[in-house]
């Protein structure tokens, strides 16, 4: 029976220990809806957010678009600069993809 390396499953087997449909596009535009609903809750612009985190406000607004994603070490200067964890934005995404 052929195995993958240790560590690494396909997509769809990662895909499907979530019990949904994980398709790039869903995911990014998912991120974009969770991302704008965090920073307009904390009345923020784009400009503040992209400030606060160290990024591009075009970066800001490709990403609510879903046109982009960000790198973990995005994710995690995003959080910060919204002043929540990570987490945060991971778990409002899987609730949102149920």
């Amino acid at each position: 029976m052929d195995q993958m390396p240790q560590g690494r499953e396909s997509s769809s087997a990662r895909a499907s220990d979530f019990g949904c449909d994980m398709r790039v596009e869903q995911i990014s535009t998912v991120f974009g809806q969770v991302l704008r609903e965090q920073r307009i809750s904390r009345e923020l612009s784009q400009e503040e957010l992209a400030l606060a985190a160290d990024v591009d406000r075009t970066f800001v607004s490709q990403m609510e678009r879903g046109i982009r994603q960000p790198t973990i070490t995005t994710l995690m200067k995003l959080a910060g600069a919204l002043g929540i964890q990570p987490s945060t934005l991971v778990i409002r995404m899987e609730k949102l993809m149920r």
